[in-house]
């Protein structure tokens, strides 16, 4: 009994450790594995350190595309994409405030929607990059629409994966904020996240339905991703995304008059359909040029599920959309406005 009472406290006390030990401020520029493809690198913006790996472009002549992962997740969730996009366009895959190697502030930052923007529009000037083509899911997808909402002239296009701009009644993540916003108890099981014992547990849970299809060497692939994004877990952080649909600024009326072209992608067996359908609707009201294509068989994290196809539709969709915004937006450079980021 002293034994099993021995260990209890002793598993215990790794987990909370495990749970506390991850980097509020990364100012050693640590990074938790080499990345799959490209080079690591920094910024400092705002007095944070954001983290971001650079892919693709090797001629220097390639148009330059963002990706920002969902919630939750790392810039490692596009590790899967990255091989077929990075062939035609300078790839910059971030790492948002409280995600992967990028700094976890436990306060002064709110990890609202119009923040994280505010964050990659500054980081987008001083890197130099006049515009960009912007690919989000989910989370991800919400910067990707607010930044061409607030700073259209940064946004060449946009490639939207099962995020929007309308909020259900039903909010996600009800579980996640109920634990995660408890101190001792959110700190074991983020401490259980970052530990590894249920890496194949989410990603499996992640990939739904789509699992039993997948090759061994696709699950694997999955399960490593998940592996990465687990172990950069941060409780205060992530209990703060899950609130993001609550506390964000609302910029439905505003993005009505958007002229970017958009893409907006989705899976008809996602977890989140209903949100999803809403977004659609909006979208055929509103702005009736965005393109929406679905995938009958698809989930959420369509990243994951199907990279090639994914992959295959935005080249397409850039093809046949944003060389001729990319031109129009260089020619005049010289008379681009000021960002027009809301106070």
């Amino acid at each position: 009994m002293k034994r099993i009472c021995f260990i209890l406290v002793v598993s215990s006390c790794v987990l909370l450790n495990t749970a506390c030990n991850y980097l509020i401020k990364n100012e050693g520029h640590l990074v938790y594995s080499e990345p799959s493809h490209g080079v690591d690198r920094f910024i400092q913006i705002q007095g944070y350190n954001i983290h971001y790996v650079e892919t693709g472009g090797a001629t220097g002549q390639q148009e330059t595309m963002l990706l920002i992962p969902g919630a939750f997740s790392s810039y490692r969730s596009w590790n899967r994409m990255i091989p077929f996009l990075s062939k035609h366009y300078r790839l910059l895959a971030v790492d948002y405030l409280g995600a992967g190697d990028s700094d976890k502030p436990s306060s002064g930052f709110a990890y609202k929607i119009e923040e994280q923007t505010d964050v990659i529009a500054e980081m987008m000037q001083q890197e130099g990059i006049p515009s960009a083509h912007i690919v989000g899911v989910s989370y991800g997808g919400l910067i990707a629409l607010n930044l061409a909402t607030r700073y259209p002239q940064l946004a060449d296009s946009i490639v939207c994966i099962e995020g929007g701009v309308v909020k259900p009644e039903k909010l996600p993540y009800h579980y996640w904020r109920k634990v995660l916003g408890w101190p001792i108890i959110g700190d074991f099981f983020i401490g259980s996240i970052r530990s590894g014992l249920f890496d194949t547990m989410t990603a499996k849970a992640a990939l739904g339905k789509a699992w039993k299809d997948m090759s061994r060497k696709d699950r694997q692939e999955v399960i490593d991703i998940f592996k990465e994004n687990n172990k950069t877990a941060s409780r205060i952080a992530w209990y703060r995304i899950s609130q993001t649909l609550e506390n964000s600024d609302d910029f439905a009326e505003e993005i009505k008059i958007l002229s970017t072209p958009v893409l907006y992608v989705y899976g008809e067996n996602s977890q989140w359909r209903a949100m999803t359908e809403m977004n659609v609707r909006f979208f055929r009201t509103y702005l009736p040029a965005v393109e929406i294509v679905s995938f009958e068989d698809g989930i959420h994290d369509l990243q994951l599920q199907k990279p090639a196809e994914v992959a295959h539709l935005i080249i397409r969709f850039l093809d046949s959309n944003g060389s001729e915004v990319v031109a129009s937006r260089h020619s005049n450079s010289a008379e681009t406005p000021a960002p027009c980021a809301t106070p």
